[in-house]
């Protein structure tokens, strides 16, 4: 494809000089034909034979009547030649219905009297014009064929001398109809070859211009591969340098897509490690809990108690196993909330702690379910932790957004504000506090894009815990 700007130097002009010279040649050829050289030529000698009218009558007093005999014909025809002189090739006289032809004719412009009288071709048209004319009192156009040219004669009464009338002559070459066809016609093809050009101009533009977008879309869609081939050779070049970006970008995407793989999978082995120290925590206060109280247990506590251990090292094995593995799920809200209530009432429960869950029926979120039940239980036995005995905890699900929010509040005192920054923000310089805050939860919610935090509400403390849901 040619370039946009060559293409329209070089055929827009020529296209509009085409059609330019085809719209003069046939304005040309129209005037010049054989009916407008008539009709020109006829309207021309009816007014000039008005004018002569109006020049002879002008030479008698308008309260004179009509005479019968002309008194001063040589005054008369002064007055017709000045009236004629200006219309080239026409000749003028006058003609008495009666006495015939009259005096002498005047060629124009020469004032000369080398022709005299009509000739005999020409008088009954002559005589027929001024007939005519003085029958409706009004100038008569007569024209009379003679081969290659027609004979114009106009006639207007003179009103001065009774049955004498003005008349005037002219040959008039007329075009051959058979050229002015042709002449014609070439213009014709010459004007449709400007439009072919200035159609196939238009087609070029708009395909021109339809390859670029294209182009440009091509480029835009960062998916699809780089043609470099293209039919507009401006555009060529930019066209590899595209290519060569854009694999290199794409080359930059994997390496970064390997490398956010990194990342993410040490955040699913990090968050595993915290996880495991939370626990390995919770299981060592436990221990500890047991060896201070087996003198005093008897044989069905301390079975109870290892069954908690070990339910609890079951929890971090199936979690530890499937987690980065195990899929995004939808999760029934009060569902989730009845199983949590259930077993921490019956679990770990020596304070008689009661717990109620309230839920919208049909209200769902999506996460994975190992760790946001994980995040759950480690934030209920927090909770258990500090609150009074024979209290409750009301877990209570809602919609916030595009989220649904947790609310699990208490009947404590709350938080000391000391203590404040260690419950979602434990020191990193001293990991071994991890498992003592609640971080380990909010980092877990964060892997599956939700949140928590806490307020003080009246005599009540409230983690609004924040999960992806969806609405069934």
């Amino acid at each position: 494809m040619q370039s946009l700007s060559s293409h329209t130097k070089h055929n827009r002009w020529l296209a509009i000089a085409l059609i330019a010279v085809a719209v003069g040649g046939l304005l040309v050829a129209f005037w010049f034909s054989a009916s407008e050289t008539l009709e020109r030529n006829q309207t021309a000698m009816s007014h000039a034979c008005k004018d002569a009218q109006l020049a002879v009558n002008s030479l008698f007093p308008s309260s004179e009547s009509p005479q019968q005999q002309v008194a001063n014909p040589d005054l008369m025809h002064q007055a017709l030649s000045d009236a004629i002189k200006n219309n080239d090739g026409t000749k003028g006289g006058f003609w008495h219905t009666a006495q015939g032809f009259m005096g002498f004719t005047f060629p124009s412009g020469s004032h000369s009297s080398n022709e005299m009288g009509v000739s005999n071709d020409d008088v009954s048209i002559v005589r027929s014009a001024v007939q005519r004319s003085l029958e409706q009192q009004r100038e008569v156009v007569s024209v009379q064929s003679n081969g290659q040219a027609v004979t114009v004669v106009a006639a207007c009464p003179e009103t001065n001398h009774y049955n004498l009338g003005i008349w005037l002559n002219k040959s008039v070459p007329l075009v051959p109809p058979n050229f002015t066809i042709i002449v014609s016609v070439l213009f014709v093809l010459l004007a449709i070859i400007g439009g072919v050009l200035i159609v196939r101009e238009s087609v070029f533009n708009r395909n021109w211009h339809s390859e670029r977008d294209r182009i440009v879309n091509q480029a835009e869609d960062s998916s699809q591969a780089v043609s470099v081939t293209t039919e507009i050779p401006e555009i060529q070049p930019l066209l590899l340098l595209l290519y060569q970006a854009r694999q290199q970008i794409q080359s930059k995407e994997r390496e970064l897509s390997q490398q956010m793989n990194k990342v993410i999978m040490a955040n699913q082995k990090t968050l595993i490690g915290r996880i495991a120290r939370s626990m390995t925590a919770l299981a060592l206060a436990e221990l500890e809990d047991i060896k201070r109280k087996l003198p005093q247990a008897n044989a069905e506590d301390i079975k109870e108690k290892v069954s908690q251990l070990t339910e609890l090292f079951s929890s971090f094995e199936r979690i530890t196993d499937d987690v980065g593995n195990s899929r995004v799920t939808s999760i029934d809200a009060e569902d989730f909330l009845q199983d949590l209530s259930d077993y921490h009432e019956k679990h770990g429960n020596a304070k008689d702690i009661t717990l109620t869950a309230i839920a919208e029926k049909g209200l769902k979120f999506e996460a994975e379910p190992l760790l946001i039940r994980f995040a759950m239980d480690y934030l209920i036995r927090h909770i258990m932790s500090f609150v009074p005995a024979n209290s409750e905890i009301m877990l209570q699900a809602m919609v916030e957004d595009n989220f649904v929010k947790i609310a699990v509040s208490d009947e404590s005192s709350g938080i000391e504000s000391k203590n404040k920054h260690l419950l979602f923000h434990a020191d990193e310089l001293a990991p071994t506090q991890y498992g003592i805050g609640l971080k380990v939860v909010r980092d877990t919610l964060h892997n599956q894009n939700g949140d928590i935090s806490y307020e003080k509400v009246e005599k009540t403390s409230r983690f609004n815990v924040l999960i992806p849901m969806t609405k069934a």
